[in-house]
């Protein structure tokens, strides 16, 4: 049997929807992994769907010196405790951290590593000398790394040009479990917009509120789902076609997705966002920036629309013209493109794949 270790600094949104997927061994593999996970301990609510037992945690009240020890000093625990074969680890954060930790106890625990740093941080909107700074330590601690996953081929072409090496990375798209629900936007005349995800810079949240202020159409109605994580809180100004919502249960987001016409994605950069490959699994269309990795999932007029990231006016141009039979149309296409290039069953079975190769 083969004992796995996932660990992350932190695995709020789509880092645990990834985890909890892989959770599940290709069909009848099952018995031939154990999975342990580290997390921190106010986020074990995030792996619902797996057995506590199998959960490792650690104190982590922001990210600071002393909760990146902590994280660091359980993890060398776990490490001897559980000997795992594979050490998996995800994001950047957990992929620095944990890659010093498995080179400090090389000699007397040598597991296979596994990274995915779920969008490089030299991949940001960032200074030219950050970039240099944080491209300078993936190099180095690549050398230490069995393989590294990339979500998108924007990824991994941009890592190879900032000096990584193309033989440890392997791409590996994210995936969804394609779903069988049936949209109820046909319902309504209103054209019902959504938008999921954290209210912050990197998610272009400012895009969409300039965007959406200058459509003069009195059947938008948008709905935005999230709360600012990563910086201080978002202002969200009082609009009578919109709708706030905090962080909601899957459940919830799912009811949200079948009365939704259309999803927007107005990134100013991403690894390989979960959100667009939920509702596209329901049969949204999605409206997104170009940015990194989303025109590999949005096809223009296809499967939805792209607009030039940052660009509030090329999206408020497409929700002046978006019709809702055509959304539907849209809709359709979507859910054909996650079952056939974006599905759970194949994006376990390439991680698992990883697990059981040769290493590097």
């Amino acid at each position: 049997m083969k004992k796995i270790l996932h660990v992350a600094e932190t695995i709020k949104g789509g880092v645990a929807t990834v985890i909890r997927t892989i959770s599940t061994p290709p069909k009848g593999d099952a018995q031939q992994y154990e999975l342990v996970y580290l997390i921190p301990f106010d986020q074990k609510k995030e792996l619902h769907g797996i057995d506590e037992k199998d959960i490792r945690t650690f104190s982590r009240n922001k990210r600071d010196v002393v909760s990146l020890l902590r994280f660091a000093w359980q993890l060398i625990r776990v490490i001897f405790k559980e000997k795992p074969d594979v050490v998996h680890l995800h994001s950047t954060f957990s992929g620095v951290i944990g890659r010093c930790v498995c080179l400090i106890l090389r000699p007397w625990r040598s597991p296979k590593i596994i990274y995915c740093p779920h969008a490089f941080s030299f991949l940001m909107e960032s200074s030219p000398a950050k970039q240099k700074v944080y491209s300078l330590i993936e190099r180095l601690l690549q050398k230490v790394t069995d393989v590294i996953i990339c979500v998108s081929q924007y990824e991994l072409d941009k890592a190879a040009s900032f000096g990584i090496d193309r033989r440890r990375m392997k791409l590996i798209y994210n995936g969804i479990h394609y779903k069988n629900d049936e949209s109820l936007s046909s319902q309504c005349t209103d054209i019902q917009l959504l938008f999921v995800g954290r209210l912050d810079y990197q998610k272009g949240f400012d895009v969409l509120l300039k965007a959406f202020t200058e459509v003069e159409r009195t059947d938008l109605k948008l709905t935005v789902v999230g709360s600012a994580v990563n910086e201080e809180p978002v202002e969200c100004p009082v609009i009578d076609a919109v709708e706030y919502l905090p962080w909601v249960t899957p459940a919830e987001v799912n009811a949200l997705y079948k009365t939704a016409d259309a999803l927007i994605v107005p990134s100013r950069w991403e690894g390989f966002a979960m959100v667009p490959l939920e509702g596209m699994a329901m049969g949204v269309p999605v409206i997104a920036s170009d940015c990194t990795s989303l025109p590999e999932l949005v096809t223009h007029n296809v499967t939805g629309y792209i607009f030039s990231t940052g660009d509030h006016q090329a999206l408020s141009n497409i929700l002046v013209n978006i019709k809702k039979q055509k959304l539907l149309e849209l809709g359709t296409e979507s859910r054909k493109r996650v079952r056939e290039r974006f599905s759970a069953t194949l994006m376990i079975q390439k991680t698992y794949d990883v697990y059981s190769a040769q290493t590097y």
